[in-house]
């Protein structure tokens, strides 16, 4: 990959991008592809050049939700997720607004200053299912809006009535 870096600058912002809005999807594992690189080494150096260049594109403000739902007979369902484009500008300004309201609401905030992901967790995921997962994030504006069928009213389910006092957060 370091003889393409433009092709690393690309994978690595793919990579960014999905761990902005799940921390959990690194490409390799327990190691990001980002920790890869050493930015003293003169290849390394021109694959995060590309990578920044990558990122200097509009960004956006995320909002993802995600259950994790058990069928009747207790086993896993596939995981339902939700992502919803809130906003859209530079990826400062963004971390900005994100970090400004999450103060005041008192909700933890994680900040990456050098490359600019803002990211707010308003329900943490739990250890045990059923249970919910939201957060806002920043990233570059490459996500779609998407939501798996019949989750509004799955999500309304778990977090209203009697579902809700299970430890969700």
């Amino acid at each position: 990959m370091r003889s393409h870096p433009d092709i690393a600058g690309e994978v690595l912002r793919l990579e960014y991008t999905a761990m902005s809005l799940n921390p959990n999807a690194k490409l390799y594992g327990r190691k990001t592809l980002l920790e890869m690189f050493d930015p003293s080494r003169p290849r390394d150096r021109a694959c995060l050049e590309a990578f920044e260049r990558e990122l200097d594109m509009p960004w956006a403000l995320y909002h993802v939700r995600r259950l994790f739902l058990l069928s009747d007979s207790g086993k896993r369902r596939p995981v339902m997720r939700s992502t919803e484009r809130v906003d859209l500008g530079r990826p400062q300004q963004l971390a900005r607004r994100l970090i400004s309201v999450s103060e005041r609401h008192h909700v933890d905030v994680e900040h990456d200053p050098i490359y600019g992901r803002a990211r707010s967790w308003v329900r943490r995921r739990a250890k045990a299912w059923p249970m919910a997962e939201e957060l806002f994030a920043t990233a570059p504006a490459r996500v779609i809006n998407k939501q798996d069928e019949a989750f509004e009213e799955e999500w309304d389910s778990l977090l209203s009535g009697a579902a809700a006092q299970l430890p969700l957060a």
